[in-house]
């Protein structure tokens, strides 16, 4: 059995994953803006043990709605490691991509020429806080001995698997083709000598997206499909090349975390046609930005046989989301599950029925 709490992430994402026979075992998946990680995950950490122990940490890729958390949980391990105490939490592994480390995949060298002008870059704002966020978690991951990404022993990217204490984990993305976008973004920045090339790609999130981590989790005959901030379309790929979306019927998975917050942006209504789930979990807030787009709903909904049992699961109340769902509902079977604000987390467990 798989349990997910899906934590108040805000406008990010932050959830832990647990299995074993107890629940033992633990993932933590993200760690939201900066605040969500004093406001709800440390004390949800601290309810695993002293100290909590995290099989695993995987920053799905770097950007200030995932990775802030991280930033300050990383930063009190190290601090109790320079103070000679013992770490607040005991964590196993690491997971993460840097741009740079999936640029040099495919062009080794290339990211280094460019360093220059991603230094530049980093002047802006929104290329600034993840450049800073992706180096202080890599900075503080090496002293703490956790780089590596072991045990894949280098980027997560298509095909690449791993059992972690019967948790089969599946890489679905980044596949060949996001990394061939993030290397012609780079060829361009230096053929240019611009630093606005990089610079744009951070603004309108397309080069975090392309570097997203997409996990396809496997327990006791469960699946969770874990889509980051990924688009459809290489999420579908990445399906495809690894021989699970094969034919007409389309993927089916107990739960789909949706790409980017429920962005209409990241998908189109053929991702929704060629994967379909018992649960999805939409994190969002529906402050910060408008997510999740209303047309995703009806992409979501309309994919769906009016007969069909499901659920659609908010990690926070979303007026205008959960009308939009009230409107879809008429005469359907599918249900709706909000995280109680009173609640630190959503729950949802895979073997329940809808």
């Amino acid at each position: 059995m798989l349990t997910f709490d899906f934590l108040d992430a805000r406008h990010g994402d932050c959830f832990l994953v647990r299995w074993g026979p107890s629940g033992e075992r633990v993932m933590l998946v993200d760690g939201g803006p900066g605040g969500v990680y004093r406001a709800t995950l440390r004390a949800r950490l601290r309810q695993l043990g002293d100290p909590p122990h995290v099989d695993v940490v995987c920053l799905s890729h770097v950007d200030d709605d995932h990775a802030g958390g991280l930033v300050r949980l990383f930063k009190d391990m190290r601090q109790a490691q320079q103070d000679g105490e013992a770490l607040p939490y005991a964590v196993d592994a690491l997971w993460l991509n840097s741009v740079e480390e999936l640029v040099d995949r495919r062009a080794p060298g290339l990211s280094a020429s460019v360093r220059p002008l991603m230094e530049r870059a980093a002047t802006d704002a929104a290329v600034g806080a993840s450049y800073r966020q992706g180096r202080d978690i890599r900075t503080a991951a090496a002293a703490l001995r956790l780089d590596g990404n072991a045990p894949f022993g280098g980027p997560l990217t298509e095909g690449a698997e791993t059992e972690l204490a019967d948790l089969d984990v599946t890489v679905v993305a980044p596949d060949e083709q996001a990394l061939r976008e993030l290397e012609e973004r780079w060829r361009e920045a230096r053929l240019r000598e611009d630093p606005g090339v990089i610079t744009a790609g951070y603004t309108d999130g397309s080069v975090p997206n392309l570097s997203s981590i997409v996990l396809l989790l496997r327990h006791e005959g469960r699946t969770a499909l874990l889509t980051g901030d990924a688009r459809g379309d290489r999420v579908l790929a990445g399906l495809r090349e690894l021989g699970l979306l094969d034919g007409p019927e389309p993927f089916h998975t107990d739960l789909l975390k949706l790409p980017h917050h429920g962005s209409g942006r990241n998908v189109d209504t053929d991702f929704f046609e060629q994967v379909q789930a018992d649960h999805y979990v939409i994190s969002a807030d529906g402050v910060r930005h408008h997510h999740p787009d209303e047309e995703t709903l009806r992409m979501l909904v309309g994919s769906r046989d009016p007969d069909e049992e499901y659920v659609v699961h908010l990690t926070n109340h979303i007026p205008f989301a959960e009308e939009e769902l009230a409107r879809l509902g008429e005469g359907r079977s599918f249900g709706v599950d909000v995280r109680d604000p009173a609640a630190q987390s959503l729950p949802v467990t895979i073997g329940d029925r809808p």
